[in-house]
């Protein structure tokens, strides 16, 4: 039975599903299995069972125990990831070898002739043929950069999912169009004394860029990563994820890699032609098991050739209620006098990535009530509840943040939702609409929630005006879990005592060594820190006088106040996050 009839039947896909994914199967030169796996459309479990069903080939479970990397290392690294492979075993003259795809006779043939024996092929999922290939040869991300990886790339670990394809919307497809060959880079200049110069390589082949950029984004996608950055250096291509507001390596390309690579993401996000040398911008959508995701990508000429930013989004975010958020009985104690109110003005305060947005939304979902008229101003779309008229911030029709507060409150609204106060203008309009007995929500960029009342004052809004309207504040951060399956106890040195206004207890706190199921960061999940801080008499005295950020810190704190930093190290000696991230997370707070 044809493996389309089999999930068919089996009710693991629909009609439609099969026939895009004979469309990416025609486009992509692959079997219809690995189609159907790649799209998310079915599982690797899946596969199996019906490969079984079809009695075509053997299916083996892969573990360390089956594989003798003597064998595997016959086979080699660079035909090990080309041909997606890993040798197992050899006796009386045969080697088995698991394959992503065992029927391909031309892979059989060229295993055979390299190893010269014959080949037992057998099928075993593709994550576990790649987890394989990581334990035998190494992570390709972790070798020195001088040595460039094979034109075809390497797959995803173990933990990558199925695979993200690019969709024109609203009809969905799958694949990303072919890019152009580029010309190979020029030779690499030295880049210092004593140090090799990375070479350029060769420009890859089209479908070696293609599997390049979706494996990036699959990553990307699997991992929660905000943002990811192509920066063009001296003779390679470097390639950084943006996780939990940390900026982490992820691989080095040669030089020859980032005119093509440019090519295929400009393609995909229609940002081909225009002027030579501009800084543009351009949206990417993809569907990624199942689920549509947007990459917003934005690039940037620059001194050894392009750079670019891809930044991640959820095009069909869940969007959490305020109980679900993570905010500890303290804080929502703190917190619900301020929703209580009915006017003023209540701010989200984080860096970019902090989840501003996400706590904005819970907010507007808690405040929201039949019997109230709600307006929001914002970028996206995406704000679901029933009765919120929503209006889209738009360059290209002149509605902007300041524009648009005064065309909303001529809507009368009881709560006016703006996404970003982006500068003067705005900060003014929303503290006019402040004093009109509406409630106002709306965020800014700030390190914490004392220096939102800074920066208010240095966007020019008078002390009085800011004690008047400002009911408080809710900041927050993202904070990075510590891996539970390579964790170890760590004891504090003298710097970060230092830094951290530490005393010396004796006190033991966590840290991740590094492991594979965390991918060797020492991290695994994330968990978010919040600080509320409520505009109480004193404050609002400080503010009225103009009092500097010292003399207001002092106040909140005698008044209740309970920083981020002081939460981030209770998290650290739960335990939870390692003193490192408290310390980057809450610097500047």
């Amino acid at each position: 039975m044809p493996v389309g009839k089999f999930f068919l039947d089996q009710g693991k896909i629909t009609p439609q599903q099969l026939e895009l994914a004979l469309k990416h199967r025609a486009e992509f030169h692959l079997k219809l299995g690995q189609s159907l796996v790649e799209l998310g459309f079915v599982t690797e479990a899946d596969m199996v069972e019906a490969l079984r069903y079809q009695a075509r080939f053997p299916c083996v479970h892969l573990t360390s125990g089956i594989v003798d990397a003597r064998i595997a290392r016959k086979v080699g690294e660079p035909f090990s990831r080309k041909l997606r492979a890993i040798a197992l075993s050899q006796f009386a003259g045969h080697t088995t070898i698991a394959l992503e795809d065992p029927s391909n006779e031309e892979t059989l043939l060229e295993l055979s002739h390299l190893l010269g024996t014959r080949i037992f092929a057998v099928y075993a999922e593709p994550s576990a043929i790649r987890r394989q290939i990581e334990l035998v040869f190494g992570h390709p991300a972790r070798k020195p950069a001088a040595r460039p990886p094979e034109p075809v790339p390497p797959p995803l670990p173990a933990t990558a999912p199925a695979m993200a394809a690019p969709v024109p919307p609203p009809v969905t497809a799958h694949a990303p169009p072919a890019v152009p060959a580029a010309p190979a880079a020029p030779a690499p200049e030295p880049r210092a004394a004593r140090a090799e110069p990375v070479p350029a390589g060769e420009a890859p082949d089209e479908r070696a860029v293609v599997e390049r950029v979706r494996s990036i984004l699959m990553l990307a996608f699997e991992q929660g990563v905000s943002a990811i950055h192509l920066e063009a250096r001296r003779g390679e291509l470097c390639v950084r994820f943006r996780l939990a507001g940390a900026l982490l390596d992820h691989c080095r390309l040669p030089a020859g890699w980032a005119a093509p690579t440019f090519a295929c993401l400009k393609s995909l996000a229609k940002l081909e032609g225009g002027e030579a040398g501009a800084a543009r911008r351009g949206i990417v959508p993809f569907v990624f098991k199942k689920r549509r995701m947007e990459v917003e990508m934005a690039t940037l000429p620059a001194e050894h050739g392009e750079c670019a930013v891809l930044h991640v989004r959820d095009g069909e975010r869940v969007h959490l209620r305020l109980a679900e958020l993570g905010l500890g009985e303290e804080q929502r104690t703190e917190l619900a006098p301020l929703l209580a109110t009915e006017r003023g003005l209540l701010l989200v305060a984080g860096p970019p990535g902090s989840g501003r947005a996400t706590t904005l939304h819970a907010l507007l979902e808690k405040l929201a009530a039949p019997g109230k008229k709600v307006v929001v101003l914002d970028e996206r779309d995406g704000h679901d509840l029933e009765g919120v008229v929503h209006a889209r911030v738009d360059g290209r029709t002149g509605l902007d943040y300041a524009r648009g507060v005064q065309r909303l409150l001529a809507q009368d609204p009881d709560l006016l939702v703006v996404g970003e106060i982006d500068g003067r203008e705005s900060a003014r309009a929303l503290v006019r609409a402040a004093l009109e007995r509406r409630v106002v929500l709306s965020s800014l960029f700030a390190s914490g929630a004392l220096d939102v009342l800074t920066r208010l004052q240095r966007l020019g809004l008078e002390p009085y005006l800011l004690a008047e309207t400002l009911r408080g504040v809710v900041a927050q951060r993202v904070l990075r879990l510590v891996c539970p399956d390579c964790r170890e106890p760590v004891v504090p040195t003298a710097e970060q005592r230092a830094n951290l206004d530490l005393a010396d207890d004796g006190a033991v706190f966590q840290r991740g060594e590094g492991c594979a199921s965390c991918a060797r960061t020492g991290h695994r999940g994330l968990l978010r820190l919040f600080e509320v801080l409520a505009l109480t008499p004193g404050l609002r005295r400080e503010l009225e006088k103009g009092s500097g950020p010292e003399a207001l810190a002092r106040v909140a704190v005698a008044e209740g106040f309970r920083p981020l930093r002081t939460q981030g190290l209770e998290r650290a000696r739960a335990g939870l996050t390692t003193l490192e991230e408290v310390l980057v997370a809450t610097s500047g707070v």
